[in-house]
């Protein structure tokens, strides 16, 4: 298997190749979800992937943040960059992106990013479809999830195996971007997770403290297992953590993904040195959800920050202590230069010829073993000669200097050959820029029980979206309603009962194909080229982080059909680790807790189907007095999201948004400070 290794800084990209690392992941200027790291600029990024390739070492960089309209340009200049300098993946989350690398440079290698939300096989076969020769699977699937995927993918499978665990499911996560606009979709997390709250239970608190900050991961005992069940790549998460970090982990992995067998109490104890919230879980690979997951006392490094002298010596700037293993052919014959012939296992050969000639010794002869103890002196290079063949004349003598000379062109000639890399292909790409025409505005509904669907019902809605277990219950539907099973948030497989389906991820789009398909806001849509690459769909709902202006940027380049949420409480997290049972309560299908920030705002807690967890914004973002802003884009639709709300507050939100349709001038907002505007009016970085 593969150890993949952080590399946020060159201190630790260092630290990373000398502890063992197969490959190293980082990022560059921009287009990384981890804004925050050191990165690389694109010239010491060439510097540093030449260094990785000397020593066998991969390079994925970071391509996995959501991409704006504006920025396309700036993208396909970037990758050429990228392919340039040779680097060896690109890790990916936007689908616009993805289309984009494949117009602009088609060979290069794709991994999709675990901010992809991939929990199923559908999920892997249809990036697979999409040419992705990797998947890196969420964090929170079990061992069965993940062996039932090996088996049956065809594309490599990455997994996380050390450090820390986002709370939500990566990807979907918008409580950092709505509640003080840094999106962990563009790399910019505030990590509001990791803060103190209160559990209310029907409005009094219950519990309080670090209610969403989960344990670091920790797989170093499970290495077998992935190993048999096919794991392809083990990745340790870590791009902001110090380079003693990575040397102690990396360290740590290696030696027993080299040796195997269970993890002393020494090594165990320096992964827990190096980093840790009060332990490690294993939680979600073994199926052991809960409290001993999460470090409800301390959200922040509970270790001592001990590093040993191994791991600090690797760490180190100038460290030179991983070598590669050579083989060396010398032949030395009178009248005639030395010849040097160096090799690796990786089938590099460089060759290096004298200026000199070798001459009859007066005195001391060159023999055998002084000419062999001469070039085996590869100390400050990256090699260790472990197979040695020499030829000699006898009574014959050459300078020292001139070995050494030999030796050096012949280290420099084999370093340049495991750096080469061959260079992919560079294609032009224009956007089409289309000339989208305006139409009329629809409203739409998601529900989500049956006294909410009565209120869209009466008001005259004819989409609405329904949670698929409801679907069936429904009584005395209208005709002309066209009612949309709305699947799981996270997929799971289920019976859909209607004709059309509202999905939330690529693998529900697999999965569904037969159906009518409409795309919910999960699928991220950003830019033109994502709304493009799912305009087959008979909607695609925009991410509610965009602005106006990128709103009608994004419209003026695709011909799909386009829909914003214009009301309701957006879903700020999903979680697999339910905070309510790790705190010890059950909400059992009614909705009475809510958590309660430093600032007093009160965020419902929603279950869904498999025990997810949904925290909803405290506020709704509403826009019916800010109609006339929405009609001056060329959307096709607004919907309107009720979760907390009952029959009336449903119905009067419905004829407000009615009336500001029709043209009324005298909509009145809600009452202040009960609202907000999402990111129509400011957008995230």
């Amino acid at each position: 298997m593969e150890l993949l290794a952080p590399a946020g800084s060159r201190q630790a990209l260092t630290a990373a190749v000398q502890s063992g690392a197969d490959a190293v992941y980082l990022g560059g200027p921009q287009f990384g979800a981890r804004y925050s790291a050191e990165n690389f600029t694109i010239e010491e990024m060439k510097t540093w992937v030449d260094y990785c390739h000397l020593y066998g070492v991969d390079v994925h960089v970071t391509v996995n943040t959501l991409v704006k309209e504006k920025e396309i340009e700036s993208l396909k200049e970037y990758l050429k960059q990228l392919n340039e300098i040779g680097v060896d993946a690109l890790i990916v989350q936007d689908m616009g992106a993805v289309e984009i690398i494949k117009k602009t440079v088609p060979d290069m290698t794709l991994h999709a990013s675990t901010q992809m939300t991939v929990t199923s096989l559908e999920g892997v076969k249809y990036l697979e479809d999409m040419g992705f020769s990797r998947v890196v699977l969420a964090r929170e699937l079990s061992e069965k999830e993940i062996e039932h995927i090996c088996k049956n993918a065809k594309a490599e499978i990455e997994v996380f195996v050390h450090g820390a665990i986002c709370m939500c499911y990566s990807g979907q996560c918008l409580m950092s971007s709505i509640l003080g606009g840094r999106s962990g979709n563009r790399g910019r997390c505030a990590q509001p997770c990791r803060l103190p709250y209160d559990l209310l239970e029907n409005g009094k608190t219950v519990k309080s403290g670090y209610v969403l900050s989960p344990k670091d991961m920790a797989l170093v005992n499970d290495l077998g297992t992935l190993k048999r069940i096919g794991v392809t790549s083990l990745k340790i998460e870590g791009r902001l953590k110090r380079a003693e970090y990575v040397s102690a982990v990396v360290g740590v992995y290696r030696k027993y993904l080299d040796k195997g067998g269970n993890v002393s109490k020494k090594d165990m104890q320096e992964l827990l040195d190096a980093f840790s919230r009060t332990g490690f879980t294993d939680g979600y690979f073994k199926g052991n959800l809960g409290k001993n997951m999460m470090s409800h006392d301390t959200p922040s490094n509970s270790a001592e920050n001990k590093f040993t002298e191994e791991a600090k010596k690797r760490a180190a700037e100038d460290s030179n202590i991983r070598k590669i293993n050579t083989g060396i052919m010398g032949t030395l014959n009178i009248d005639a230069p030395l010849e040097l012939t160096m090799y690796d296992n990786d089938g590099h050969y460089a060759y290096a010829q004298g200026t000199l000639k070798s001459e009859k010794a007066l005195h001391k002869p060159m023999d055998e073993k002084r000419l062999r103890d001469q070039l085996l002196k590869l100390g400050s290079t990256p090699f260790e000669c472990d197979d040695i063949n020499i030829t000699i004349d006898e009574g014959i003598t050459i300078p020292i200097k001139e070995i050494n000379s030999v030796r050096r062109e012949c280290c420099e000639s084999l370093i340049k050959q495991r750096q080469m890399r061959e260079k992919g292909r560079e294609l032009d790409f224009e956007i089409e820029h289309i000339n989208r025409k305006k139409t009329d505005i629809i409203l739409t509904c998601e529900v989500s029980d049956e006294e909410q669907f009565k209120a869209a019902v009466k008001n005259n809605i004819k989409r609405i979206y329904v949670p698929n277990d409801l679907v069936g219950t429904l009584k005395d539907v209208p005709d002309d309603v066209e009612i949309i099973s709305k699947s799981a948030d996270i997929f799971c497989e289920e019976n859909i009962k209607t004709d059309g389906v509202l999905v939330s991820s690529p693998a529900a789009i697999y999965k569904y194909k037969d159906k009518e398909i409409y795309g919910d806001f999960r699928l991220n849509v950003f830019n033109s080229q994502t709304a493009q690459h799912y305009g087959h769909l008979k909607t695609v709902t925009l991410s509610p982080e965009l602005n106006l202006h990128e709103i009608a940027d994004l419209c003026e380049n695709t011909n799909a059909n386009l829909e914003v949420i214009g009301y309701g409480h957006i879903p700020l997290m999903m979680m697999k680790n339910c905070p309510i049972k790790a705190m010890g309560k059950c909400q059992k299908g009614k909705m009475i807790y809510k958590l309660k920030d430093r600032k007093r705002e009160e965020f419902p807690i929603v279950c869904s189907k498999g025990c997810i967890a949904k925290i909803l914004n405290s506020k709704p973002i509403f826009m019916a007095d800010k109609i006339a802003d929405l009609k001056k884009l060329k959307i096709n639709s607004i919907r309107l999201i009720f979760t907390v709300e009952k029959f009336a507050q449903c119905d009067k939100i419905i004829d407000m948004y009615k009336r500001a349709l029709n043209g009324e001038k005298n909509v009145q907002s809600m009452t202040e400070n009960t609202y907000t505007r999402g990111h129509f009016y400011r957008g995230v970085l």
